[in-house]
């Protein structure tokens, strides 16, 4: 059974890598349409000898029963001689007596009675076979009882059947041969038809493989015909267009992570070149406030982007545990004031949730950092829970010169930056982004809205995290993975 089983699935297999959706399609369609036509025509031959049984049965009992009608009124004598006259569906008449004798019958017919059979007064039977001596044709009979007075008679009316049945065969040769030419003809309007459905999708293939890598601006056509071929066409233009995009950002990713990595490379390049041609060491005055930085600048960036890369591949890995938000806005709060670089106002409430303290604290210093590089006097930490959806949210608000409506959906992209100047002052652009990894790993947002009352002008940064009622995208104390959802892009 099981090698039977498997030659089976070897035929399958074989079929359906030798022919093509086209062939396999009209191998198909064409034998399904001759199972169509094998039953149709059986089912039209059945219904043909069904009405030819039906055609003579009538005929014979109709002239049975007006014989039988006529002796009821005149006896024998009561038979006009041209009813006896054969026609009208009937070949041979019969009358025969309770002694058995034909008492009438239509010309040429048997001179012996061709039944033995009686039936009662106005009842019928209906027989078919050789019903005549000597003669190879088949009869359909109908044999009915007549009385006149006290004499019973015996009505034989029959039909040979060779007419009927050769209409039969006839038209069952007729299909024989037309059904081969119909299901020919249907095969090659199916695989015409198919073929010309199909030819958008040929189109469509000879364009995919006409683009490469390093081009994908290249589009398959659209068929006007608005059915699965067309709304595969659209998928594949809109696929083709995500694969550009992301092309493309990859590309500025590169340039723009080279020319970062660049600045702070030429900087310590440069300052060992000379050191090398002028065969002079480096004083530590140059290392702690040129080399030095300029290292710590590119390391951090280094931890940046593969920080960004794993993001992108398996999602920011988190070690949860439980986390006192209140304790870690303080804490940056507290690290702000230190530095001395603006004026911090703080509204904080006790807040905890299920999260990586280290991640959200480092969420919190990017987006603080982003506020001191803007702010002109103040930075401003506010706290909020939503009980209602049990969410907590941090709020850092400056008072610099905010960020644009038109440009509030890309400044959480990597390298991306609203001013030329802070180039100069050691921001990587990729900050933002950032944040909106960590926040996006526990299952919240950050968005930018206009600053609160209080505030003529500034950017707030809202980071909304669901407390320990919500499960961030992680499991407790372990690493965990989440899909890659890019910021959004203008």
């Amino acid at each position: 059974m099981s090698g039977r089983s498997d030659a089976t699935n070897g035929w399958r297999a074989l079929f359906r890598r030798r022919q093509g959706v086209r062939m396999r399609s009209t191998i198909v369609g064409t034998f399904l349409v001759a199972i169509a036509l094998v039953i149709g025509a059986a089912v039209m031959l059945f219904m043909l000898h069904r009405a030819d049984n039906r055609s003579m049965y009538d005929s014979t009992s109709y002239r049975a029963y007006e014989m039988a009608d006529y002796i009821r009124q005149g006896g024998i004598a009561g038979i006009p001689a041209e009813e006896l006259m054969v026609g009208s569906g009937v070949d041979i008449i019969q009358v025969i007596d309770n002694d058995g004798r034909v008492v009438a019958s239509s010309p040429g017919a048997p001179a012996v009675p061709l039944t033995s059979e009686r039936p009662a007064p106005w009842t019928s039977t209906a027989v078919e076979g050789r019903l005549v001596p000597e003669d190879e044709d088949e009869f359909c009979a109908t044999i009915a009882g007549a009385r006149h007075g006290a004499d019973e008679f015996t009505v034989f009316a029959a039909v040979s059947t060779n007419a009927y049945r050769q209409g039969f065969v006839n038209t069952a040769l007729l299909l024989a041969l037309e059904l081969p030419i119909l299901v020919i003809l249907s095969g090659l309007a199916i695989y015409f038809f198919v073929g010309r459905a199909l030819r958008p999708v040929g189109k469509i293939t000879e364009q995919v493989t006409a683009i490469t890598g390093s081009d994908l601006s290249l589009r398959v056509p659209v068929p006007s015909t608005d059915d699965e071929i067309t709304r595969l066409a659209d998928t594949m233009n809109a696929m083709l267009a995500r694969l550009d995009q992301s092309h493309d950002a990859q590309l500025r990713f590169v340039g723009d992570a080279s020319h970062e990595m660049r600045s702070p490379l030429t900087t310590v390049v440069g300052i060992l070149d000379l050191a090398d041609d002028t065969d002079s060491a480096v004083d530590l005055q140059t290392v702690r406030t040129i080399l030095l930085p300029e290292a710590r600048r590119l390391q951090n960036m280094v931890d940046d982007l593969l920080l960004l890369a794993r993001a992108d591949e398996h999602g920011v890995p988190l070690r949860i545990r439980d986390v006192d938000l209140d304790d870690v806005v303080a804490a940056e709060a507290h690290r702000l004031r230190s530095l001395g670089l603006a004026r911090v106002e703080t509204s904080i409430v006790p807040i905890r949730m299920s999260g990586d303290a280290d991640k959200l604290g480092r969420a919190l210093r990017n987006v603080a950092e982003n506020a001191v590089h803007h702010a002109e006097s103040t930075i401003r930490f506010d706290m909020a829970f939503d009980e209602a959806t049990d969410t907590a949210a941090i709020s850092v608000t400056d008072d610099g010169p905010g960020v644009p409506e038109e440009q509030r959906a890309i400044i959480f992209e990597r390298f991306t930056r609203l001013d030329v100047d802070r180039r100069h002052r050691g921001g990587s652009g990729l900050g933002l982004s950032i944040v909106y990894e960590i926040v996006r790993a526990h299952g919240g947002t950050v968005t930018v809205v206009d600053p609160p009352a209080g505030f003529a002008h500034g950017a707030t940064f809202i980071i909304t995290l669901p407390t320990t009622n919500a499960q961030p995208d992680g499991t407790r104390d372990g690493a965990v993975s989440t899909a890659l959802v890019l910021p959004p892009s203008s």
